[in-house]
């Protein structure tokens, strides 16, 4: 496949390289959410999306918090919001509205670790290897079960598939506090899986 200027130059080939893991956390806001009916349909993307935002973003994710269970509920009780793991996890956190238009036009305001993910694949990072990233839905509580589990596994994940190699995390604004409130809670499992962690952004004086 040739250069594209809308789809960037797939051609080059980056040796593999010897490399601890990376996981890439994104912040509020930094993960495309998906609106999957709970029956039939078509699974749709409600955020991040440019055109008819609007429209999808009152149908489908406009939410209430249940003091019950904890979780922030959508009003439309007939799909339920979920973020897409493609790509090992980088998908839901590249560019966040990922539409052919978006991307013939370089609008780099949703460009959110796309930068970050080529600079790393550039470095020698291997996605699905030593490269992952974890987006989660950002309305929820930082506390909730879904959450921290999903980051216990693609903590884990990314330890295997590295060979046993304990992994660097990189954050970015909240997600630096579900990482604080991760490693609160899972003292043992953060200490077995993680090497080094940089916060970036986040709301206790990070870089």
């Amino acid at each position: 496949m040739g250069f594209c200027p809308c789809f960037g130059d797939e051609t080059s080939e980056v040796p593999l390289a010897d490399r601890d893991p990376v996981l890439l956390v994104s912040g509020m806001g930094g993960s495309i959410l998906h609106s999957k009916p709970k029956k039939f349909g078509f699974t749709t993307r409600v955020w991040v999306r440019i055109s008819l935002a609007d429209l999808e973003f009152r149908k489908k994710i406009w939410s209430l918090y249940n003091p019950e269970t904890g979780y922030t509920e959508s009003l439309d009780k007939k799909s339920d919001i979920v973020v897409p793991d493609d790509d090992h996890g980088l998908y839901a956190i590249d560019i966040l509205d990922p539409s052919w238009f978006v991307k013939c036009v370089h609008l780099t305001e949703v460009y959110h670790f796309h930068d970050m993910i080529d600079m790393l694949v550039g470095c020698g990072y291997v996605k699905g290897t030593t490269l992952f990233g974890y987006g989660y839905d950002f309305r929820q509580s930082n506390r909730m079960d879904k959450l921290l589990d999903g980051l216990k596994l693609k903590l884990e994940t990314a330890y295997k598939a590295s060979g046993g190699r304990k992994v660097n995390i990189i954050s970015h604004s909240m997600g630096g506090v579900l990482i604080l409130c991760f490693m609160s809670l899972y003292r043992d499992v953060f200490s077995k899986y993680v090497n080094k962690w940089i916060a970036l952004a986040c709301p206790f004086q990070a870089s």
